[in-house]
């Protein structure tokens, strides 16, 4: 689920995301309303509980949320397109290297 933060108040958050991580539940926070990688992530051990805490720090509303889809499998957990690590998917992750599906294939990708 992502949510826009209304008013930003003393914060550079403007945008938030929950991911159910099925062993928990993971609120990321991002300072520009563009798909990109979280700024924090926070866990939780229910949605509810990551949605009430957004709703206590960031005034987010209940029904502020919109539904997104699960992140494709090796792909990072807090952004809304499919973004992977460059060689998780064969076991050798070569971390700071992004890419990005585009049209059916991965490309190099800088955020």
């Amino acid at each position: 689920m992502t949510a826009n933060v209304p008013e930003p108040i003393n914060s550079n958050i403007v945008r938030l995301m929950i991911h159910d991580a099925g062993n928990g539940v993971y609120l990321f926070g991002y300072d520009k309303l563009a798909d990109s990688g979280g700024l924090f992530d926070d866990w939780y051990e229910t949605v509810e509980d990551a949605q009430d805490a957004a709703s206590r720090e960031y005034q987010v509303a209940a029904d502020a949320w919109a539904v997104i889809a699960d992140p494709l499998e090796d792909c990072q957990q807090d952004w809304i397109q499919p973004v992977r690590v460059k060689g998780r998917d064969i076991g050798q992750p070569q971390y700071g290297q992004l890419e990005r599906l585009v049209n059916g294939n991965w490309e190099d990708f800088v955020e």
